[in-house]
């Protein structure tokens, strides 16, 4: 069935549940390191790909820091260097009211999906309890795959034995709505929040 119901909602968490800009984080160093450009660190972490390896669950963060340190001679201290790490979400109001009450209506079985890293895991946790009202969980650290791989997608039908008609991926990047919709799981793009209310009572006759 093309159109079957939606029975499942799998959320993205950043610029999703919760807005998130690492720039914040880049420049929190810069200003403690004043030899340090904002650039600099964020060229070195992309082309090291400490980021993808953080989410991963390849590299502990202490390894990071650690990478990180030598290759600036930073002097700040590891507790500083997380607590800019973290420090970079904020609260997407909007989505908090929404998942709120599609919670409460319990008429979908719902499952957070995230490119994520133990430091923000727990800095979500702590700072956005909304975001742990959702209890079905796939992290990236933890089950070693990232998305936009198809695998991470299956992984996550299978795991929680969705069909994938009756399946609803909302995400705001289109290399994951891409990768999700090509294994033909339903697929909701987030832009603007009026946006993403107008379709997906379209999807669901809501």
């Amino acid at each position: 069935m093309l159109n079957a119901k939606i029975k499942n909602i799998i959320f993205d968490l950043g610029n999703t549940l919760v807005f998130f800009d690492f720039a914040y984080f880049y420049e929190g160093v810069s200003r403690l390191e004043k030899n340090l450009k904002p650039e600099s660190l964020r060229k070195f972490i992309s082309e090291k790909k400490l980021g993808d390896k953080l989410c991963m669950g390849k590299i502990l963060p202490k390894q990071a820091f650690r990478i990180i340190k030598k290759k600036f001679d930073l002097k700040i201290g590891y507790n500083d260097f997380i607590y800019l790490y973290a420090d970079i979400f904020w609260e997407n109001s909007p989505m908090k009211n929404f998942l709120e009450k599609i919670i409460k209506d319990r008429n979908y079985k719902i499952v957070l999906l995230s490119n994520t890293d133990i430091i923000h895991y727990k800095f979500i946790n702590k700072n956005f309890p909304y975001v742990n009202q959702i209890k079905n969980k796939v992290l990236s650290f933890k089950v070693g795959m990232m998305k936009p791989s198809k695998k991470i997608f299956l992984y996550t039908l299978r795991k929680y034995k969705f069909a994938k008609n009756e399946t609803l991926v909302i995400d705001d990047m289109r290399e994951n709505i891409a990768a999700a919709a090509s294994l033909g799981i339903r697929t909701l793009h987030y832009t603007t929040h009026k946006q993403f209310v107008r379709k997906f009572s379209a999807l669901t006759n809501k």
